[in-house]
């Protein structure tokens, strides 16, 4: 079984009105959907029954802000267009069925001409999900508050928290999910169903770190097709979301049902002339 300490990753994609869900997969993780098997020493996805975050920035940079030797973002330096900034107020998404929805307009800068490469988000430290999923006649259910709480008796699943402390995990053991040499106590570059990402931990001052101190989490995306901006675009800016569970088990019974990588897809819709 591989290192679960924290397995919600956000994987994002940024691009135009078409979906990219259907670009070829090179993935050293692919998780395949589940098909009423119980898995056998793998893990299988599943559609969450509740899915919560909340969201403190969304920007899209020309250069990375978050480069390895940096321990904060650099958004000025790096030409970012922020899309979103609460300035302290998180945005709240309930997205267990996924569909779009547009960013609240608040802290939006205005378009700056080039073009941008990599898409970044920050997110409060604590995401919310339930699930529950059926083999045979056993269906097995979260039952909350933390990972890995099953029950078999007839209910309602019940949702279950997690946060990032450490990608190494407690033991300081490679954590599979982390292409950077199984991962550093406070970042991870991942590759997940064909998605590369990296998830960065931030206190409260928004530096990088572990441990008890990591209230926010800083994901970025080298955009598969960057995307250029002129002087005077005026467009809108949504987020469509795919959630999914991973069902984990042994072949006899389900083992746990956490929280997936998270695939996140922004889209920019050109205003057309009145």
């Amino acid at each position: 079984m591989k290192n679960r300490t924290l397995l919600f990753l956000l994987l994002t994609s940024f691009g135009g009105l078409n979906a990219i869900w259907n670009q070829p997969v090179n993935s050293a993780s692919n998780i395949i959907k589940c098909r009423g098997q119980i898995p056998d020493k793998t893990a299988c996805l599943i559609k969450p029954s509740s899915y919560k975050l909340d969201t403190y920035r969304v920007d899209i940079c020309q250069k990375s802000p978050f480069p390895a030797f940096r321990i904060s973002s650099d958004y000025a330096g790096s030409g970012c267009i922020t899309l979103f900034n609460g300035k302290g107020n998180l945005y709240r998404s309930q997205l267990a069925k996924g569909g779009k929805y547009k960013l609240p307009k608040i802290g939006r800068d205005k378009i700056k001409p080039g073009t941008y490469k990599y898409l970044t988000i920050v997110l409060k430290n604590g995401f919310i999900s339930s699930g529950k999923y059926t083999s045979g006649k056993t269906t097995w259910r979260t039952a909350g508050p933390s990972i890995g709480n099953l029950k078999t008796s007839a209910g309602d699943p019940a949702e279950f928290i997690v946060k990032l402390k450490n990608w190494r995990g407690v033991s300081d053991g490679d954590n599979d999910y982390c292409d950077n040499n199984g991962g550093t106590s406070s970042r991870c570059e991942v590759n997940y169903n064909g998605y590369q990402l990296t998830g960065i931990g931030l206190g409260e001052d928004f530096t990088e770190t572990y441990g008890d101190k990591v209230k926010y989490m800083f994901y970025m995306i080298e955009l598969s097709s960057p995307i250029t901006l002129k002087e005077g675009s005026d467009g809108d800016f949504n987020i469509t979301a795919k959630t999914n569970l991973e069902v984990y088990g042994n072949g006899v019974e389900v083992k746990s049902i956490s929280s997936a990588p998270f695939i996140f897809q922004a889209t920019y819709r050109k205003k057309l002339p009145q």
